[in-house]
């Protein structure tokens, strides 16, 4: 009996994918709330992005959003919710950025890592928050909140990135040799 070609690599991604959906569950899991009822955590969602591309990523994050609602994060009732705003939503927003950035911006790695991972999970952050200030008690003390909340998550996401591109590029599907790696002329 053979393994047909191509599954050994498709098996690692998808158990890459289901440990990235426990880490995101687990970091969701961590959260403080505020007086306006909304708790306030890491998203995660711009590297399940970056590291298996759009589709991939929203499966993720529909189970991160399942599992931490089982371990008591948020009610089963608001799990659409919770995946529009902690998932959908900021992952088209640093699908926003990286086409943008890839259409505009000159072929080099710290472009990438500093415009798609760093700047495209910044404002994901901030798309997620004002998302819930507009669902709730007004944009503006969220849009703030976004702002500080939004550098760690870049940083994060950034630092993670880097160290992905480095060591294990072939992890990040967003990170396309050709494109981000030419030979200038």
């Amino acid at each position: 009996m053979s393994i047909a070609r191509g599954t050994p690599d498709r098996l690692r991604r998808t158990h890459r994918l289901l440990i990235a959906t426990a880490l995101v569950a687990a970091l969701w899991g961590v959260r403080t709330g505020l007086p306006l009822g909304v708790g306030l955590h890491f998203l995660g969602a711009a590297m399940l992005y970056l590291l298996f591309g759009a589709p991939r990523a929203l499966v993720g994050l529909a189970l991160a959003a399942l599992l931490a609602a089982l371990l008591g994060g948020t009610p089963l009732v608001g799990l659409p919710w919770a995946w529009l705003a902690n998932g959908a939503v900021p992952v088209a927003v640093v699908w926003s950025v990286y086409r943008l950035v890839t259409r505009l911006a000159p072929p080099n790695p710290f472009i990438y890592v500093f415009c798609v991972a760093f700047a495209g999970a910044g404002l994901s952050m901030i798309a997620s928050l004002a998302l819930h200030g507009a669902a709730g008690a007004g944009v503006e003390p969220f849009v703030a909140l976004g702002l500080m909340m939004g550098f760690g998550e870049a940083f994060l996401t950034g630092m993670l990135v880097t160290i992905l591109v480095v060591y294990r590029r072939d992890w990040v599907a967003t990170f396309d040799d050709a494109r981000w790696l030419a030979p200038r002329a």
